[in-house]
């Protein structure tokens, strides 16, 4: 009898060691667990914050661009650097290298005649949206640097809906001059037809996307050049149709430069 309770003690020792060590190695591996838990959430927890803060940049973005209005300027950084500077105004009293117009909200269709004779008189942003719509602006290029250059600009078509731009009108005053520019006639590559009279065109857009595209070669030291750009519908033109309500055209116009080259071949 003794013997037994000898091996009967010792197997209830060996039993209380194995529960022992499986409740040590339970609570091991609940503890390894929740750490691995916690780094998970710590993980997560940086995910959704960098999540958030790349919402809230895109929507400061959004918002931006929603802000800027259907006609924007821009100088490029190279350009601005050499001292390329826009304004709104002649005097340059704040010089930029980025402007907007304002929005020129339900733009009805409109035609030439009926722009008004002071359109290029008017500094800034002067739209007509009370009938007879279009979009107008005005601004300056001063060349504040110190070394004469040449200058390319472009406007291009950034988004268009509806195929606004089938029946889109766009007029650019350079120092007093204007040039008109329209989409060839749709399905030709043809300059469109006089229309009796009802509206010219001196050129084409350069291609689906770009409007216009010119140079000017000598751009001197305190020299300014006035701009003023003007959008429409063409009421006279066969693509301006009920289809296109709703549609909307931003445009943005981009100026580029180089310094001129010396007698030598050296760069000014």
């Amino acid at each position: 009898m003794a013997k037994k309770n000898k091996n009967n003690e010792a197997l209830e020792s060996n039993a209380a060691s194995s529960q022992d060590a499986m409740g040590k190695y339970g609570v091991k591996s609940e503890s390894n667990n929740i750490r691995k838990r916690e780094a998970l959430i710590r993980v997560l927890t940086i995910i959704l914050v960098l999540l958030l803060m790349f919402l809230s940049v895109m929507f400061a973005c959004s918002s931006y661009v929603n802000k800027a209005g259907d006609f924007t300027v821009t100088m490029d950084k190279d350009a601005f650097n050499m001292g390329i500077t826009l304004c709104e105004t002649k005097d340059f009293t704040i010089s930029s290298r980025f402007l907007a117009g304002e929005k020129c909200e339900n733009m009805g269709d409109c035609t030439l005649s009926w722009l008004p004779q002071d359109v290029d008189d008017i500094d800034g942003s002067h739209n007509r949206s009370n009938g007879k719509e279009f979009l107008a602006y005005t601004f300056y290029v001063k060349n504040a640097g110190e070394k004469d250059v040449k200058y390319t600009t472009d406007i291009v078509i950034e988004s268009v809906s509806l195929g606004v731009d089938e029946a889109v009108r766009l007029m650019v005053f350079k120092n007093g001059e204007p040039t008109i520019y329209a989409k060839p006639k749709k399905g030709t590559t043809n300059m469109f037809e006089n229309n009796n009279g009802t509206y010219d065109i001196d050129k084409l857009f350069v291609s689906s996307t770009k409007m216009m595209e010119e140079t000017t070669e000598e751009f001197k030291v305190g020299d300014i050049d006035k701009y003023t750009i003007v959008i429409w519908l063409e009421g006279w033109d066969q693509e301006c149709v009920d289809d296109i309500l709703g549609g909307d055209i931003k445009l943005a116009m981009n100026f580029n430069c180089e310094a001129l080259a010396d007698g030598d071949g050296a760069v000014a």
